[in-house]
């Protein structure tokens, strides 16, 4: 079965890549000949989700460390680990085309208890367009501190879309101490991957796994894990 979803992923990625590249030529082409108005290049060709994730993953690949967005399937899955019981904030890290963001809501997340945190500046404009209710923060999760401010007191849920697996070590520490910082005691971390082992990332010693699951129809498909601050 793995071999068999490698090779459909395989293929997918080189359909995304060359989606990519005829997209743009179009436009481009479209724009030289003047053959669009403002109007039409603000509205008819607005790129569509996958075409913007598709770009930062060429122009950022290892920030990225994926060419695609996350499916629904594993953006409900995700957002159905988040406690509706508590009151504090659900920090989204890397929220990407705000796939997962919306899942949240649908889940029954209140807008104000949302923020949601994206370095790429053309995504977090996308998220605020499809999510316009919530607090966007266009940032690094390097300064979560910094950009939470006085919230940083108030997280209760980090969910992370982030690539530990492909971005240096040294910056995946520094990330993970910036988490540590704002999580409270059982405070939850919702981490997704496309490494299906089972195995952890780097997290101090006081995270202890409480679930997992896996979304065999994602593509590639993900395992989700949720960890608790015991500190």
């Amino acid at each position: 079965m793995i071999q068999k979803n490698y090779l459909k992923t395989i293929e997918f990625l080189n359909q995304s890549f060359a989606r990519v590249r005829d997209a743009n030529r179009v436009f481009v082409s479209s724009v030289r000949e003047g053959v669009l108005s403002d109007h039409q290049i603000s509205k008819k060709t607005q790129p569509p989700a996958w075409l913007l994730f598709a770009r930062e993953t060429l122009r950022n690949p290892r920030a990225m460390g994926t060419g695609w967005s996350s499916t629904p399937q594993l953006a409900r899955t995700i957002a159905s680990f988040v406690p509706l019981t508590e009151s504090g904030l659900v920090v989204e890290l890397g929220g990407g085309t705000g796939i997962v963001t919306e899942a949240l809501l649908q889940h029954g997340i209140p807008p104000e208890r949302l923020v949601s945190i994206e370095q790429a500046a053309t995504l977090a404009d996308y998220i605020r367009q499809r999510c316009p209710q919530i607090r966007v923060l266009k940032g690094d999760a390097l300064h979560l501190c910094d950009l939470l401010g006085n919230d940083s007191q108030r997280v209760s849920t980090i969910v992370s879309g982030l690539p530990f697996r492909s971005i240096p070590p040294v910056i995946g520490h520094e990330i993970i101490k910036q988490i540590d910082k704002v999580l409270p005691k059982n405070g939850l971390m919702i981490q997704f991957t496309y490494d299906l082992s089972g195995r952890r990332i780097f997290l101090p010693h006081h995270f202890k796994r409480v679930a997992h699951k896996f979304v065999w129809k994602n593509i590639p498909p993900a395992r989700v894990d949720v960890y608790q601050s015991d500190k």
